[in-house]
C-alpha cells in the first residue's frame, strides 16, 4: 500500500487535464493573439516546478515588455511573508490589492495579479478576495498559484480556469544539473529527490546545500537504528533548529528509492507518507507529529 501510495503521490496531478510547459506556452500565445484570455486562472501543480516563473513570463508577453520587472506598476504579487515567519495571506494583503485595482493600468494594457501559495489565504482574506474576483474592473487578470487547489475556497475555485502543470521529467532535471559543479553521484541524488522540480533541483545544487541534504539523509538512516530516547531527542532538535518540512521530503524520497533494500520498507513508507501529508499544514502540532512518526518507525 505505502509503495503504491507514494508512487501515486509522484503523479497525483496527472488526474487533471495536463500538458507540458511548452504546450501551455503555445496555448497562451494563441489566446493572447486572439484576445481571448480569461479573467482568472488557477495554476496548480507541485511546488517549485516553474508555475510562478511561467506566470511572470505571461505578464511580460501580454503587456509587450522586454523583460520582467517585479516593480512594474501594472504587476501586483501577493504571497506569505516567509521572511517574517508568516505562513498565511491576510485580509490586509487583499486591502492593498483593492487599492491597486482602484488605479488604472500605468503602462498597460493589462494589470496582472499573482497570488502565490493561494491556498494560504485566510478565510477572511478569501472572502474579501472573492468580492474583487466577482466584480472585476478594466483589463485585469488574476492568477492564483497553488500546490493544494483543494484548499481554496470553493467559490474562488469555481471562478477560475484551472491550468494544471506536471513536474518535469527526470531527464530534463538531469540535463539542467549537468551545468552545475555537482559530481555525477550527487547529480543523480538531486534528480531523484527533486521529483521533477527544476527550481528545487537548482537550489539544491547551489552552495553547500547538497552537503546538508546528504547529512539529513544520513541522519535519518542512523535514527532508524537508534533507541527510543535518541529518536525523541532528534525530533525535538529537528523541530527547534531546522526547517523540518523539506527534510521529511528527503526522507520519503530516499525511503522510496531504497525500498527494495530498506528493512520494513512498507511500514516506514506508510509512516512517512502520513507525516508528509500533515507536516505542511499549520493547524497540526508538528513536534508531536515528528515525535510520533520517529517513535513508530
Amino acid at each position: 500500500w505505502a509503495i503504491k501510495a507514494y508512487a501515486q503521490l509522484l503523479t497525483d496531478f496527472m488526474n487533471w487535464k495536463t500538458t507540458g510547459f511548452a504546450q501551455q506556452k503555445k496555448t497562451f500565445e494563441s489566446l493572447i493573439e486572439q484576445d481571448a484570455l480569461s479573467h482568472a486562472y488557477i495554476f496548480q501543480g507541485p511546488e517549485q516546478i516553474g508555475k510562478k516563473l511561467f506566470t511572470q513570463e505571461l505578464f511580460v508577453k501580454i503587456n509587450g515588455r522586454n523583460k520582467l520587472d517585479v516593480t512594474d506598476p501594472d504587476l501586483f504579487i501577493i504571497a506569505p511573508k516567509l521572511a517574517e515567519d508568516e505562513t498565511k495571506i491576510y485580509i490586509e494583503d487583499i486591502r492593498n490589492l483593492k487599492t491597486f485595482l482602484s488605479l488604472r493600468p500605468y503602462y498597460g494594457p493589462y494589470q496582472l495579479v499573482i497570488i502565490d501559495d493561494a491556498h494560504r489565504l485566510t478565510p477572511e482574506a478569501s472572502n474579501a478576495f472573492l468580492k474583487l474576483l466577482e466584480e472585476p474592473t478594466g483589463k485585469v487578470i488574476f492568477v492564483l498559484i497553488t500546490s493544494q487547489p483543494q484548499e481554496l475556497l470553493s467559490t474562488i475555485s469555481s471562478r477560475g480556469q484551472h491550468i494544471s502543470f506536471l513536474p518535469h521529467g527526470d531527464k530534463i532535471v538531469a540535463q539542467t544539473l549537468t551545468t552545475t559543479k555537482l559530481s555525477k553521484t550527487d547529480q543523480e541524488l538531486v534528480t531523484i529527490l527533486a521529483r521533477g522540480r527544476i527550481g528545487w533541483a537548482i537550489t539544491a545544487s547551489e552552495g553547500g546545500n547538497i552537503k546538508d541534504i546528504k547529512q539529513a539523509i544520513s541522519d535519518f538512516g542512523a535514527i532508524l537504528k537508534s533507541p527510543l530516547a535518541e529518536r525523541m531527542l532528534f525530533a525535538k532538535n529537528l523541530f527547534e533548529k531546522q526547517p523540518y518540512q523539506e527534510q521529511v521530503n528527503y526522507w520519503l524520497a530516499w525511503a522510496y528509492t531504497n525500498r527494495t533494500t530498506l528493512p520494513n520498507a512498507h511500514h516506514v513508507l506508510s509512516q512517512l507518507l502520513m507525516l508528509y501529508q500533515y507536516i505542511n499544514q499549520p493547524q497540526y502540532n508538528h513536534r508531536a507529529l515528528l515525535e510520533n512518526t520517529l517513535i513508530n518507525l
